[in-house]
């Protein structure tokens, strides 16, 4: 009798039906010939020879020398081993293609998705990119723009949207009379003098630096990951010792 937990494993490491019958029976019954194999595996006589013979392709049958021909099954242990080694080799080979079929594609992607860095020039030009950055926040602007005190009063017909999607808003400035009346209130406003350019930051993914005065103005704008969570920190160290504007 043949169990069945065994043909199931052998099954699952890859034999046919009767080939793992075939094989069990000789570990089951050491070396026979085809024919008493055909009847204790259950496996018709018709295919005994063909099973047998892809089985000794396989390394896990031995044809002895006999008169009739026998069969023996080479130990679990042993077959195992060959299996082991035969996928080994094999998931290397198949590796191997994928890295060498698919890794110049990965590297080129790569290459196209390499942040970009701007250089942006004039107050004008430098709100403008500031609205499109707030066109695309998710999370969180921070806002800290000494040189552009005038230009970020403009901003005050956007803010009100970020606040109906629950953008959290934080603005520092060094200025506070005409900012505090021309913006919303539930929007958090601090002062700190002095502050040496500024900047705005979204989702801490993406940042604008602004550096200069009123008269000459350059921002850097990037999508460096690295570089917006320093410039996040740097932001979050000056608003704590900052003062509110109520």
């Amino acid at each position: 009798m043949i169990v069945e937990k065994p043909l199931r494993l052998l099954r699952e490491l890859g034999l046919t039906e009767y080939e793992a019958r075939t094989y069990t029976a000789l570990v089951s019954n050491g070396p026979s010939t085809a024919g008493e194999l055909s009847g204790i595996a259950n496996v018709p006589y018709s295919r005994i020879y063909d099973i047998l013979s892809k089985l000794e392709r396989k390394g896990w049958v031995e044809v002895q020398s006999s008169r009739p021909t026998k069969y023996r099954g080479k130990p679990p242990a042993e077959v195992v081993r060959i299996l082991k080694t035969e996928q080994e080799q094999r998931l290397k080979e198949l590796g191997n293609g994928v890295v060498k079929e698919l890794e110049p594609l990965y590297e080129q992607k790569a290459e196209t998705k390499r942040p970009d860095v701007w250089v942006i020039r004039g107050g004008r030009n430098l709100l403008t990119k500031i609205w499109e950055m707030l066109a695309r926040v998710q999370i969180e602007t921070l806002i800290s723009l000494p040189s552009l005190s005038n230009e970020i009063v403009k901003l005050g017909s956007f803010l009100p949207a970020l606040q109906a999607k629950n953008i959290n808003v934080r603005i520092l400035v060094t200025e506070k009379p005409k900012l505090r009346s021309a913006l919303p209130t539930n929007i958090e406003i601090k002062t700190r003098k002095p502050l040496f350019g500024g900047g705005v930051i979204i989702d801490g993914k993406e940042v604008l630096l602004v550096l200069g005065n009123e008269e000459e103005i350059v921002g850097i704008w990037s999508d460096e990951i690295g570089l917006a969570r320093f410039a996040k920190e740097y932001f979050e160290y000056l608003w704590r010792d900052s003062k509110h504007v109520k």
